[in-house]
């Protein structure tokens, strides 16, 4: 939630939220990713969801009446940023929040002016990554 407000108060031009899959909450985990949904519907011109309990987020943002064009979903973190980076334009604010097991990292990867930095500037944790 804090990170959504963050990006109403930062944003400039789209304000673009790409939410992932939250892994962490037990029996909450439907109505918590709702909550998320209608906080982003009213933070963000256009909401990206990843993964499948963030199905949830996109319905959470339907009910508090974020437009249905306005959402995009996907099922993993590298499909959206290769979809992503040919929708996002200049002067687009995006935050991208997930769970670890989301890797919410291929996203960004894919939507990074320089990709071969990639290794300098995001955290990775899995062994493949530090073997580049």
């Amino acid at each position: 939630m804090a990170a959504l407000e963050t990006l109403e108060m930062i944003g400039r031009g789209r304000k673009i939220s790409v939410l992932a899959d939250m892994t962490e909450l037990g029996r909450h985990s439907i109505e918590e990713h709702r909550k998320v949904g209608a906080k982003a519907a009213h933070m963000s011109d256009v909401l990206v969801t990843v993964g499948f309990r963030a199905r949830d987020i996109a319905q959470g943002a339907l009910a508090a009446r974020m437009k249905e064009k306005n959402i995009l979903q996907f099922e993993d973190s590298k499909k959206a940023g290769e979809e992503l980076a040919a929708f996002v334009q200049a002067g687009d604010t995006i935050l991208v929040k997930g769970s670890q097991v989301m890797r919410m990292e291929k996203t960004v990867e894919q939507l990074m002016a320089n990709p071969e930095r990639a290794e300098e500037l995001l955290v990775r944790q899995d062994a493949e990554w530090r073997r580049r």
